[in-house]
């Protein structure tokens, strides 16, 4: 296919239009962001994929694609989804305590723990629920920012916000963009956040009287993207960044290891006969016993240990969409759960309450496949997710059959996303569907990363799949 002409690639960009819609927007979302569509739409540079060749210069550290466009988000647009999110993260980790009142047995039952022993365990002091790292999932509606899932890992991608911010800032184009418009650019350092937050809670247990932390990530041997030179150079980089601001007050290694190289010894943890401090699971291994003995023991900083799985359940969103309105919650948190949940239930065959009726949960499914979405409790990255519009009506019925029988999934109201404008393809851009990505840190935001995938792809927003990442600069 011969290429297209000037003419004809503009006449290709302006029949994906520029709604009304798509200019609210990014409106909403700063008068910088709506500026910079508006400027990129037509620009010639910023729509050629070609001309982002910066954006390829690290994907050593990177495993998914890019996308072109960075989103300038405006102080009040922040301020909002900020409130959202960390609203929603708290209450997340507080449902042991609201819903289960931390009963063991209760707390064994539901999650499938195996052994009200095991419950309690997890659940005694020290259990790291006020210090688990997690990324949310937010679609921004026509009724605002709504919570589809919050997985509470460290290993997520999206941590990576220097890497991609400078890359995005040595794009011609973009610099050229920010500069005459006298536009202050920052963002939120997602992996500098996360060290401060480790050495602040190996302080707080008292872990480095004298000034040493040295930190284990732990991997397994599929994890290769942590297991590079490279990924072990930047992740190095950032920690003595975060040891500089203390201005000497503070020394350590960082090393990436597999659990079977960890020893255990007198509720101390060793690494090459190297005292470990703090302990970060990218492995989505079981904690071994030695190793959780040290973090109960006020021994060791561990994230997350055995709460990822049952944190990251999305049982726990149905869980707070179901409870909304109990006297268990406060009249805002209330508000903050009925405005910012979608309407979410686990699978079983009984009556629920939908848009004000008691209806049969079966018939619902059976009557409102493009409302609904199904999805595992227990799947990620985009896996297991049935998105009932998208699906056909044979493959939705199957699978609301299965569920029904077998357990362990949710339904959910299906989000729509607002539209956003973004670099589309080999030359173009198209309205685009956006999943809204904040990182935490126990209480401390850290940062943001978009998902973002052409509205013409259909199904679940995944890297996986169409989906491109996105950065959040701060204006």
């Amino acid at each position: 296919m011969s290429e297209l002409t000037s003419t004809a690639r503009e006449k290709a960009v302006e029949e994906e239009g520029w709604s009304e819609e798509l200019q609210s927007s990014h409106r909403s979302i700063s008068q910088q962001d709506f500026r910079f569509r508006e400027f990129a739409r037509t620009c010639p540079e910023l729509l050629e994929r070609s001309k982002f060749s910066a954006l390829d210069q690290k994907r050593h550290l990177l495993k998914y694609a890019i996308q072109a466009w960075p989103t300038f988000v405006g102080r009040e647009k922040l301020a909002e989804f900020q409130r959202v999110s960390a609203g929603i993260n708290r209450l997340i980790r507080q449902i042991p305590a609201r819903i289960f009142r931390n009963d063991p047995a209760k707390f064994s039952d539901f999650y499938e723990i195996g052994s009200s022993v095991l419950a309690e365990i997890v659940l005694s002091e020290p259990s790291g629920v006020e210090t688990v790292l997690s990324r949310g999932d937010f679609i921004e509606t026509r009724s605002g920012f709504k919570c589809i899932e919050f997985n509470f890992t460290p290993s997520l991608g999206g941590w990576e916000t220097s890497v991609l911010v400078g890359m995005h800032l040595e794009v011609p184009a973009t610099a050229e963009f920010i500069r005459s418009s006298g536009i202050a650019v920052k963002y939120t350092n997602t992996m500098q956040k996360f060290f401060f937050h480790v050495i602040d809670e190996a302080a707080r247990k008292g872990l480095c009287p004298d000034g040493e932390l040295n930190i284990a990530l732990v991997v397994v041997r599929e994890n290769s993207a942590y297991l590079t030179h490279a990924a072990a150079e930047y992740l190095n980089a950032e920690y003595d960044l975060a040891k500089q601001e203390l201005q000497g007050r503070l020394r350590g290694t960082l090393e990436i290891c597999q659990y079977g190289a960890l020893v255990p010894s007198r509720d101390a943890l060793f690494l090459n006969r190297r005292k470990i401090h703090a302990v970060v699971e990218l492995s989505g291994e079981i904690t071994p016993p030695g190793v959780y003995r040290c973090f109960k023991a006020n021994k060791l900083v561990l994230l997350n240990g055995p709460l990822s799985p049952i944190l990251s359940n999305k049982q726990n969103i149905a869980l707070l969409s179901e409870h909304a309105s109990s006297p268990i919650f406060s009249a805002e948190e209330q508000e903050l759960l009925l405005k910012h949940i979608p309407w979410s239930r686990q699978v079983t065959a009984r009556e629920v309450e939908y848009l004000g009726t008691r209806v049969s949960l079966p018939d619902l499914l059976a009557h409102r496949r493009e409302d609904l979405v199904l999805k595992e409790v227990r799947s990620y990255g985009g896996k297991d997710v049935i998105v009932g519009r998208f699906a056909s009506a044979e493959k939705w019925e199957k699978q609301a059959r299965l569920a029904l029988e077998k357990g362990g999934w949710i339904v959910q109201e299906h989000m729509e996303s607002l539209p956003y404008l973004f670099q589309c393809g080999a030359y173009g851009c198209a309205p685009h569907d956006a999943i809204w990505g904040p990182f935490y840190l126990g209480d401390t935001y850290g940062g943001a990363i978009l998902r973002v995938q052409p509205k013409s792809a259909g199904g679940p927003v995944n890297l996986s799949l169409a989906a491109t990442e996105g950065i959040v600069l701060e204006v």
